[in-house]
């Protein structure tokens, strides 16, 4: 595949036949993209009455170490030992 155009007119063409393999479908794209995106749950506590089970703290503690254990890497080397 070789790459063809940019942004919106970017495509993949096949190098050999020139055919048009991959394009761009604006409807995948985001209305407007963000720097930065944020979370709010207050509206689901207001409305549903719901607390989460963990804090945010926790919620990287547990994605961390799965993310080093995926990595093939010992929690244990890099973690408090309370958090591995």
């Amino acid at each position: 595949i070789q790459w063809q155009g940019e942004g919106l007119e970017e495509k993949g063409v096949d190098r050999k036949s020139g055919q048009v393999l991959i394009d761009v479908d604006p409807k995948f794209l985001r209305p407007a993209e963000v720097d930065v995106l944020t979370g709010d749950a207050s509206k689901a506590r207001e409305k549903l009455g719901w607390e989460p089970r963990i804090s945010c703290d926790e919620l990287v503690r547990i994605m961390v170490k799965n993310d080093l254990i995926y990595k093939g890497l010992d929690p244990t080397e890099f973690m408090n030992p309370s958090d591995a």
